[in-house]
C-alpha cells in the first residue's frame, strides 16, 4: 500500500494513533527515496533505451506494474481501472505518454519493481521499512490497516497486544500489513497468497483473524463470493499513505516529471475529482 507517511515509534505507531504529523514531500530535487536519501546513486539516463516522449519527461523506457486491488487498481473486461489507474493515466497524458499497465500478483510485482530496468509499481503503502527500496511519487491514497474476524465470533480487540495472543493471524505475503506486524513483534502470522484467500479462510473458520486493508475489503468480499456480513471489522491499527513506487534504477528526471504533474493535478482540482469519483467518503491526501 504514500507527502505524508506513517512513522514508526514503537507500538505507538501501530496503536491506531497517528504519528505526530506526516512528513512533507520535499521539492522535486529532493524526492524522498532518491539518491539524496540513499547511498545508491540512480542509474544514468544513458543506460536505458530511449522512447518517444514529450511534455518535459525524460525519454526513457518505463514499466508500469500493478495488482488486482479494487477500487484502487484492478482490471475489468481486460481493461485497467481504479483510482490509481486514472491518476497514472492522467499523468501520462500530460507528459504525452501512453505506456501499458501490467497486472500481476503483488509479490511478483514487488520483486520486479526492485530489479532490472526502470519500473513503477502502484499503489504502494509508504512505510519506513520500504523507504530506501524505492523512489516515491505521491501521495495518491490513504490505506487503513485493519483486523477482521468472522461475524459472530465474539472476538474484540483493543490493542495489538491482544492480537498477538490470537492463535493465528492471516496476512498477505509482501503486503505492508505483514511488514507492520512483523516490526511490531508478531510471531503468530500465517502468510497467504492474496486477500481473496484470506477472506475465504476467515469465513470458513480456518483462522480467527485476518490483517487486511479496509478500502479494498468490500470488493474483495465480492470477488471471493463471500457475503458482506460474513466478516466484521474488529480493530484498525494503522494508517499509511499510498504512492507510486519507482525502482531505484529510474532516472531522477522521470521522478521529477511525474511528481510535477501530480502536483499540478492537485492544484487544478483534477486529482480531487478522480479521488471523489472512486472514494466519495474519504478525504484525498494532499
Amino acid at each position: 500500500m504514500h507527502r505524508r507517511h506513517l512513522t514508526l515509534a514503537g507500538l505507538a505507531w501501530l496503536s491506531g494513533a497517528h504519528a505526530a504529523g506526516r512528513a512533507t514531500l520535499p521539492p522535486p530535487a529532493l524526492v524522498p527515496g532518491s539518491a539524496s536519501a540513499s547511498t545508491t546513486p540512480p542509474t544514468p539516463l544513458s543506460a536505458f533505451p530511449a522512447t518517444a516522449s514529450s511534455g518535459g519527461a525524460p525519454a526513457v523506457s518505463l514499466r508500469l506494474l500493478s495488482e488486482e486491488f479494487p477500487p484502487i487498481n484492478f482490471t475489468e473486461a481486460g481493461q485497467p481501472r481504479g483510482l490509481s489507474v486514472d491518476i497514472v493515466q492522467a499523468i501520462q497524458k500530460r507528459l504525452g505518454q501512453s505506456l501499458p499497465i501490467e497486472f500481476m500478483p503483488w509479490a511478483r510485482a514487488f520483486r520486479e519493481a526492485q530489479d532490472g530496468p526502470p519500473a513503477a509499481l502502484f499503489s504502494m503503502a509508504r512505510i519506513p521499512e520500504r523507504e530506501k527500496l524505492f523512489q516515491w511519487v505521491g501521495p495518491i491514497v490513504t490505506f487503513q490497516s485493519t483486523f477482521y474476524a468472522k461475524a459472530g465470533s465474539g472476538i474484540r480487540l483493543r490493542s495489538l497486544a491482544e492480537a498477538k495472543r490470537a492463535a493465528k493471524v492471516l496476512v498477505v505475503r509482501d503486503w505492508y500489513t505483514l511488514t507492520q506486524l512483523q516490526s511490531a513483534g508478531f510471531h503468530n502470522l500465517q502468510q497467504i497468497s492474496d486477500p481473496i484467500q484470506g477472506v475465504r479462510m476467515l469465513a470458513a473458520g480456518r483462522a480467527p483473524l485476518f490483517a487486511a486493508e479496509k478500502l479494498s475489503m468490500p470488493q474483495t468480499l465480492v470477488q471471493a463470493g463471500v457475503a458482506k456480513d460474513a466478516l466484521e471489522e474488529v480493530f484498525s491499527f494503522a494508517a499509511s499513505d499510498g504512492y507510486i513506487a519507482f525502482s531505484r534504477s529510474t532516472p531522477m528526471g522521470t521522478l521529477h516529471a511525474w511528481q510535477s504533474q501530480l502536483n499540478e493535478m492537485k492544484r487544478d482540482g483534477t486529482f480531487q475529482a478522480i479521488h471523489k469519483r472512486w472514494l466519495p467518503n474519504d478525504a484525498p491526501p494532499r
